[in-house]
């Protein structure tokens, strides 16, 4: 052997032995790897506009005793469901575990279900036990997905509900597992039912969707409307239902019309909120996968040009083998779920999170098809390049906020980025098992420092908490706090009181003339405010998420409003 292949042989040893563990441990293999990404920034930063001061407000709300009903700035909130709040109410109750650091906990636990959900689904489609651990390895690798890690929001254990959901419906209509197709669709329904009491009805309709289709495919449609779906229906009904039924109870019909009408139906025709068109997913899809959108580099593209191909497929429609069969599934399930995001109205990227389970284990099929080896090269090539190119661009980073701040984590996250690319280049030539375990290994390398050092610097941008403590500071001092015009409840959590809200000028010039008012408000709508007194005073002034923000101070007799002891300005 000579002195290089000896030095080949040793490198390529030490991957192998981590993979070997990998695949002997997966599920505590993949537990700490979600935690090298997370564990140490559950308390790094503040909460950001707008979802997470609006979810952490609603789950204030929850621990004054609104646990059925969600309430947001001190009035129920029809928007969610209350699952995920109850899910963060228990990791609440372990030891060790103050606010903020149950949100990012909620998130980080939520991804590993994601990863769990995956890893189960693999083996319920009767994949190489391989499969299951690339995919998961092929998320967490994900820069959307490691970035979601570190976001409180439900949807993250909304798609690992979904994906649970698919897979029991996969074991149910299985070949040879009639015998057990009813308690199998029961849990299956069971879970999409949990789905939905965690955001809304895409929970049952993603996996019925996907069985659905699979079954016309394949020529079994009938199986689903068998009378072993109604004990599982019935569960359904029950656990959702109890829940409506309890909102009634609570807040009446009027609190019904809201979910049904407004959240539900006009969300879905036409909504008053994140209306994009229908080619919205087409164009923010790739990204959102990147860096593996670079496997269409590497992957036989041409044949979907090939009609032979497609005619091929058509005829071999209803016959059924154990690979076919698995490919069939994932691929229902990518498409049709971006198929049916695609025909709401409200559009937001995050709803894409239950594709991404599907198109993994897709790719870790691809990975591992010996028989048909593909020059995986290029994907770890251009995988590299980009992150690369992410390492140069987030050097610059400061150059492009809109105003200017030092971010002293800009240079330990694109050392991350950097390695991470480097690492792609150096593993280019290996199988795709030592190069996913290695990437995922040098992730922690950006998103250790993202999490701890660059995003706490990025408050002063993201979080309303400067708004919301100066609101408090004034508040505290007998002024009323007042936002205008402005997304509801986003400084409720941080005040830690209800906000008078107001969209009309009318009302405010009213609440300024009536008494003394601490009011936050965006730059534009104070420009285009005629009727304002001239004895207002700005005290703080913030640039959030994308725009201008101040707070105004206004006393009754047109004094000068105190200035001590308030929080200073970002």
């Amino acid at each position: 052997m000579t002195e290089k292949m000896a030095g080949e042989t040793t490198g390529k040893t030490g991957l192998d032995r981590l993979w070997g563990l990998i695949r002997r441990h997966p599920w505590l293999s993949l537990a700490a790897l979600v935690a090298t990404q997370t564990a140490f920034a559950l308390q790094s930063r503040a909460l950001w506009f707008s979802d997470e001061v609006r979810y952490a407000d609603a789950y204030a709300g929850l621990l004054r005793g609104r646990w059925l009903v969600l309430s947001l700035n001190g009035v129920a909130y029809p928007d969610k469901p209350p699952l995920y709040f109850w899910f963060l109410r228990l990791l609440d109750a372990l030891p060790g575990i103050s606010d903020p650091a149950v949100f990012f906990l909620g998130a980080a636990l939520s991804g590993l279900f994601i990863l769990y959900a995956t890893l189960v689904w693999a083996r319920v489609l009767g994949l190489r036990d391989e499969a299951g651990i690339l995919a998961g390895l092929l998320l967490l690798t994900t820069v959307f997905f490691a970035g979601l890690l570190h976001y409180s929001r439900m949807d993250l254990l909304f798609a690992a509900l979904i994906i649970a959901s698919q897979a029991a419906f996969c074991l149910a209509f299985t070949p040879g597992k009639e015998n057990r197709r009813t308690r199998l669709n029961t849990l299956a329904l069971v879970l999409a039912g949990l789905a939905t009491l965690t955001k809304g009805p895409l929970g049952l309709l993603f996996p019925v969707l996907t069985t659905l289709l699979y079954l016309a495919w394949r020529g079994r449609t009938r199986e689903f409307f068998r009378r072993s779906m109604l004990p599982g229906l019935a569960a359904l009904i029950v656990l959702v239902f109890s829940w409506i039924a309890a909102a009634y109870f609570v807040e009446g019909p009027g609190f019904l019309h809201k979910i049904f009408y407004e959240q539900i139906f006009q969300r879905a025709t036409k909504t008053f909120h994140h209306a994009e068109p229908f080619y919205f997913y087409l164009v923010a899809f790739p990204p959102c996968w990147l860096p593996w959108t670079f496997a269409l580099f590497a992957l036989p593209v041409r044949r979907l040009f090939d009609g032979a191909f497609w005619r091929g497929l058509w005829a071999g429609r209803t016959v059924s083998s154990p690979l076919g069969d698995a490919k069939a599934w994932l691929w229902f399930s990518f498409l049709s779920g971006l198929g049916l995001l695609s025909l709401l109205s409200g559009k937001v990227v995050v709803y894409i999170l239950p594709q991404l389970a599907p198109l993994a284990l897709l790719l870790s099929l691809a990975l591992l098809d010996d028989a048909a080896p593909r020059p995986w090269q290029r994907l770890w090539t251009a995988s590299g390049l980009l992150f690369l190119g992410l390492a140069i661009v987030t050097t610059q980073l400061e150059r492009f906020l809109p105003v200017q701040m030092s971010l002293p984590g800009t240079w330990a996250v694109a050392g991350g980025f950097a390695a991470c690319g480097a690492g792609l280049l150096g593993l280019r030539r290996q199988n795709p098992r030592r190069v996913l375990t290695a990437l995922a290994l040098l992730s922690a390398l950006w998103v250790q420092p993202a999490a701890q050092v660059l995003s706490p610097e990025l408050d002063a941008l993201m979080s309303p908490k400067p708004q919301a403590d100066m609101l408090k500071a004034y508040a505290d001092k007998g002024y009323l706090p007042v936002a205008h015009d402005i997304y509801q409840g986003i400084y409720s959590y941080y005040l830690g009181g209800v906000v008078r809200e107001t969209a009309g000028f009318n009302i405010l010039d009213q609440l300024v003339a009536d008494q003394d008012v601490v009011l936050a408000i965006k730059k534009k709508h104070w420009e285009k405010w005629d009727t304002r007194p001239k004895n207002l005073t700005i005290v703080l002034e913030q640039w959030l998420a994308g725009q201008p923000y101040y707070v105004i101070v206004s006393r009754k007799d047109g004094s000068p409003p105190p200035e001590q002891n308030l929080p200073p300005s970002p």
